[in-house]
């Protein structure tokens, strides 16, 4: 027996329903697509599965990796491109530090190319650069060719697939809360790089000389091709965020450069890290030569500096979790603290293999090290949107000291014959950087 009024309420439930269907169907089948995206990356973080968040991660980390193993192989090339092309050491010095120079004044550009085009656009440039810079270099036989190719073009190639651009095209599809911990890793990255290609680079050059070496480098870098395209496909598939367009056609990088040195942490940040680059020059480009220059064969060498690597990967994941339990401006500090007692050492205690093997391993855990606490601190002060172009202009200055580094270092290796006075000054930077870092207010 049916109750009375149960028609009425069918009825009701049904016109309802007719209602509802209606205004789905009237709706734009674009803005239901985009708010379903949006509901979707609200709903999981980052708008990718657990799965798809991994590939990224590898992907992120086999860029960046093989990247940052050729940019921190420069020593390695140049103590084989000196007799092969003619150019003198000191003169490979300069350029190595033009080439530092320029990768910090590069990618801040790339981060504002990046904000108006796409990160993949970016790392697509640096892909045909690195070619172009490898390839090219063995051929060069003069100081100017030779400026061009290794001091202007290979590195500025590799500021294009700098940390920050490579964290900014995957972040936001992972997220930012993820973001966190997985700078520590991509960081680490590099450390794995230098781990694997320094011997692999040394053990080519033995094989079959620079040339071939430089080549092999550039098939590998040239395998990221797919994995770039691929991270790009991923990144279309996310909506802008409205209003993201116009606001980064108008975004000027004297506008973003002036904002950034009105802020008292950063300009903090800067000091810090403009000494950082002093010190990791002298690992990049002399430390390799003071080894040999210490009686340690070239083989073993770069076996040393495979510990580096390792240590480097070690000490970056590291300070990624301090930085969750401790101030991160502590833990940079402690960071810069441990390089004066490192540079300390390698001062005052007379050169052998010991203490190569140590100090390697010290540098090491203590090179990339300043990366998530650094960008941690600039994202907290300006986002993460802008982390890319913020972290480049801080990188400007690490380069400055870096070019500094590398061009004091060849004048004492050929002038004076040592690398005491490079280890003095950087001593001296390294506590003023310390102190930089304890200021920041928290």
């Amino acid at each position: 027996m049916v109750s009375p009024g149960s028609d009425d309420v069918s009825s009701v439930l049904m016109r309802g329903s007719g209602l509802m269907a209606s205004l789905r169907s009237s709706q734009d089948p674009e803005d239901l697509k985009q708010g379903m995206s949006e509901q979707a990356m609200r709903e999981t973080g980052s708008g990718t599965s657990m799965l798809r968040t991994v590939v990224l991660v590898i992907s992120a980390c086999l860029i960046y990796g093989i990247m940052q193993g050729i940019h921190d192989n420069y020593g390695i090339m140049m103590k084989s491109l000196v007799p092969h092309t003619g150019v003198s050491y000191q003169e490979i010095s300069f350029i190595i530090g033009v080439g530092a120079v320029l990768y910090g004044l590069v990618q801040p550009c790339f981060g504002i190319l990046a904000l108006r085009k796409s990160n993949a656009f970016v790392m697509l440039i640096g892909i045909a650069m690195i070619l172009t810079g490898l390839i090219a270099t063995p051929m060069c036989r003069q100081f100017p060719t030779m400026l061009l190719f290794f001091g202007i073009i290979l590195p500025s190639g590799t500021g294009a697939l700098s940390f920050g651009i490579v964290m900014s095209a995957i972040t936001p599809m992972i997220g930012e809360k993820k973001a966190a911990a997985v700078s520590g890793i991509v960081q680490a990255s590099a450390g794995v790089g230098d781990a694997l290609m320094s011997p692999a680079l040394q053990f080519l050059i033995s094989w079959h000389g620079i040339a071939f070496s430089m080549g092999s480098f550039a098939m590998l870098m040239a395998a990221t091709l797919p994995v770039i395209f691929w991270i790009g496909a991923k990144s279309r598939e996310l909506p802008a965020p409205e209003g993201e367009s116009a606001q980064a056609e108008k975004e000027r990088l004297s506008d973003i450069i002036r904002d950034a040195f009105r802020n008292r942490t950063y300009r903090l940040i800067f000091i810090g890290f403009s000494t950082c680059g002093f010190n990791m020059s002298i690992i990049e480009s002399h430390l390799f030569s003071q080894f040999v220059s210490w009686g340690i064969s070239q083989n073993a060498a770069s076996m040393v500096m495979m510990i580096y690597g390792i240590m480097t990967m070690l000490g970056a994941m590291a300070t990624g979790f301090l930085c969750m339990r401790f101030p991160m401006k502590n833990v940079l500090g402690t960071v810069y603290g441990l390089r004066v007692l490192i540079s300390l050492s390698m001062l005052l205690i007379p050169g052998s293999l010991p203490l190569a093997l140590i100090a390697t391993g010290c540098l090491g855990a203590t090179g990339d090290s300043t990366v998530p606490p650094t960008t941690g601190l600039i994202t907290r002060e300006f986002g993460a949107r802008k982390m890319a172009v913020y972290y480049g202009i801080a990188l400007v200055g690490h380069q400055v000291g870096a070019f500094l580094s590398s061009s004091f270092g060849g004048i004492c290796a050929e002038q004076f014959g040592t690398y005491a006075p490079l280890w003095a000054a950087n001593a001296v930077l390294c506590a003023i950087a310390a102190s930089a870092s304890y200021a920041i207010r928290r």
